[in-house]
């Protein structure tokens, strides 16, 4: 059973309360644009689902044939615990390896960029992990059933969910056993004394084992996200950037050995021969750029239909053909692109706008004759007329941004 699929709902709602109360409280630890982006991540981090590019699944199949694996059964309630506890102890290594490996640390990066803790930094997930699976190969050797591993990896991130939050601070002996809120603001911050603490999903007992545990101090506030700020709200960049600097690294650098350490060395490692790349503090102030209300609501706006648009996609896409499916998900991916230049208040934001639009308006007319021989194109003009619909309000809305008020200082 996959349990996030089930509890993709209450997350939604949980953010919604918590934001509420942060409000009510006036200890509010939501920014409209920091949020957006990371619900942005969390809808990517499942879209590209669609272009099925997932091969752990093979790798799991070869491995439990060639050494005639036999799943043992998952009818004893031991076996679902002993399991539980197992993944847990794989996923503490995961992610251990995940801040010490920089090949690995370019996906999982991007779970840590938001400047803010909350419930929606949660959601903040990744687009190219496509290496951590090999963390959990012990256990299909020693014949876990498929079905158990779904269950027991979905709950396990179930669990994560909740303690990405600043609204519950202290749990007394949990604090020692499990993953609260309180260790887990630790494993998020950029405090030097914090960085790379508190690896564990559900059990904090990982932790404590093998020496990589820190307490959250009353005395020493947790500051959030990476060392070297993204500085940007464009959700590709996002997962792209550690990628991308990682390449260049390697190719800049002269030594052979060097040019294939930089992949599995830390972080912060570089080669003797390359100047220190970043320059700044993790004291820096947060990445905050000016934009209107108007224009955010607007990106909010956006967002949403962005989300349903990609949820229909990915229940649909066994139906639909490869070639709309590869388009669809183009124009889901540059829209929430031009989402974050909105965000960012860059110049020219509305003509990229504008190009999208018209983008969209040219390829809801061309529906019906360039998918034409599937039976689901007989909808194809309702489909179209709809887009249409879409293009115009969002056109007028855009217009509406020229009347806008000029950027506020107050960030919504």
């Amino acid at each position: 059973m996959n349990f996030v699929q089930l509890a993709i709902p209450y997350f939604i709602l949980a953010i919604l309360v918590e934001s509420i109360y942060g409000y009510l409280r006036n200890r509010q630890t939501y920014r409209l644009n920091d949020t957006v982006n990371s619900l942005q991540m969390g809808m990517l981090s499942r879209l590209v689902g669609v272009l099925r590019l997932g091969f752990s699944a093979v790798v799991f199949t070869q491995l439990v044939s060639l050494f005639g694996v036999q799943q043992w059964s998952p009818d004893t309630w031991v076996h679902w615990v002993v399991a539980f506890i197992a993944y847990d102890c794989c996923y503490y290594w995961k992610h251990r390896f995940g801040h010490q490996w920089r090949i690995m640390w370019a996906s999982h990066s991007a779970h840590h960029q938001s400047e803010e803790y909350n419930l929606s930094t949660a959601l903040r997930q990744t687009g190219t992990d496509y290496i951590g699976f090999v963390f959990y190969i012990p256990m299909y050797l020693a014949g876990t059933p498929v079905e158990v591993m779904i269950s027991v990896g979905t709950l396990n991130l179930v669990y994560q969910f909740w303690v990405h939050t600043e609204h519950v601070r202290f749990l007394g002996i949990l604090d020692y056993i499990l993953v609260t809120p309180s260790n887990h603001r630790v494993h998020h911050a950029k405090n030097p004394s914090y960085i790379d603490k508190n690896y564990g999903g559900v059990f904090v007992i990982w932790d404590r084992m093998f020496g990589t545990f820190a307490v959250e101090k009353v005395e020493e506030p947790c500051r959030y996200g990476i060392t070297h700020g993204l500085k940007s709200w464009n959700p590709v960049w996002a997962n792209a950037i550690v990628w991308w600097d990682t390449l260049k690294l390697s190719v800049k650098t002269r030594r052979w050995q060097d040019k294939f350490l930089v992949w599995f060395k830390g972080p912060a490692w570089q080669p003797a021969d390359i100047a220190q790349q970043y320059e700044g503090s993790w004291q820096d102030d947060k990445f905050d750029p000016v934009a209107s209300t108007y224009c955010k609501l607007y990106v909010f706006a956006q967002f949403i239909v962005v989300t349903v648009a990609a949820l229909i996609l990915q229940g649909l896409q066994n139906d639909l053909p490869n070639s709309f499916v590869l388009v669809a998900f183009g124009l889901l991916v540059m829209s929430v692109c031009v989402q974050g230049v909105w965000l960012e208040a860059r110049e020219n934001f509305r003509i990229f706008e504008a190009g999208r639009l018209l983008l969209v308006a040219i390829l809801s007319l061309c529906l019906p004759v360039l998918w034409p021989a599937y039976v689901w194109a007989v909808q194809s003009y309702e489909v179209s007329m709809l887009v249409q619909v879409y293009v115009v309000v969002s056109g007028v809305l855009l217009l509406g941004s020229l009347q806008s008020n000029r950027p506020e200082q107050a960030s919504a």
